[in-house]
């Protein structure tokens, strides 16, 4: 039960480190410490996957911050489903995200397949997929329950 407690505050941890809201670019240092080494990161939401270490994607993000083009993001979890084996962990996470101070009608979500390891009595991010809901690729509804 302890490892599922853990992994849910990491999952939580990570969505707040790359949330912020107003121009006020979050503090994304703490993205680093919650990957196992680099960490592999894949956007798979355009027609082809855009990947990035942890370091690389906290690199993209502040610079669509600092130009200007990203002035909001704040992404929290709707549901999930964590499996565990030993020190090797999985999540089925759906997100949903606001990009701006529209909140009519329904936010855009996703889903996000993490992998955890436990490392030093600890359990980190090694990697993670994620792709935006659309009109041809909808959120199994097994995934929201």
């Amino acid at each position: 039960m302890m490892n599922k407690i853990e992994i849910d505050d990491l999952t939580r941890d990570y969505y707040k480190a790359i949330s912020f809201r107003n121009e006020h670019a979050p503090d994304l240092s703490a993205v680093h410490i919650l990957f196992y080494n680099e960490g592999i990161l894949v956007n798979n939401s355009f027609r082809h996957p855009v990947g990035f270490s942890a370091a690389s994607f906290v690199t993209a993000l502040e610079s669509e911050i600092a130009a200007g083009s990203m002035t909001q993001y704040l992404i929290h979890e709707l549901h999930a489903r964590t499996e565990i084996y030993g020190k090797l962990a999985q999540r089925i996470s759906v997100y949903e995200y606001n990009l701006g101070g529209e909140t009519s009608g329904r936010l855009p979500r996703g889903v996000n397949y993490i992998q955890f390891v436990k490392h030093d009595g600890n359990w980190r991010i090694l990697s993670m997929a994620w792709c935006d809901e659309d009109e041809n690729n909808l959120i199994p509804a097994e995934y929201l329950r």
